[in-house]
């Protein structure tokens, strides 16, 4: 396992999929699937938020470097959230231009 593991990467992927899988539906099903993915992505930025517990100190818990006392876990969530918010972010300027493109195509074509 690295850094930071593999699953933080689900949510961006899920997110990202079901984008593409939206252009092949209705306009609307890409604004409400890119609007739940932020919510989400936003969740969990707040559930992690509010999971992360007290610092702990060092000297009671008996490891010596902090980072050793901390409880990764609830980072992980924020890190999850945070990849999520940005993917969302840079979907929706994706989807703005996309559909600016298949708007003006249309027009040209009538």
């Amino acid at each position: 396992m690295g850094v930071v593991p593999d699953y933080v990467f689900i949510l961006p992927a899920v997110i990202l999929v079901g984008w593409i899988a939206s252009w092949w539906a209705t306009r609307r099903i890409r604004w409400v699937g890119l609007s739940g993915a932020a919510v989400v992505s936003v969740l969990c930025l707040v559930i992690g938020w509010n999971a992360m517990g007290p610092r702990t100190d060092p000297r009671t818990l008996g490891c010596s470097p902090a980072f050793e006392c901390t409880d990764l876990r609830s980072v992980y969530v924020i890190a999850a959230g945070l990849l999520g918010v940005l993917c969302c972010l840079a979907l929706v300027v994706l989807t703005l231009v996309g559909e600016l493109i298949v708007h003006a195509s249309r027009k040209a074509s009538a």
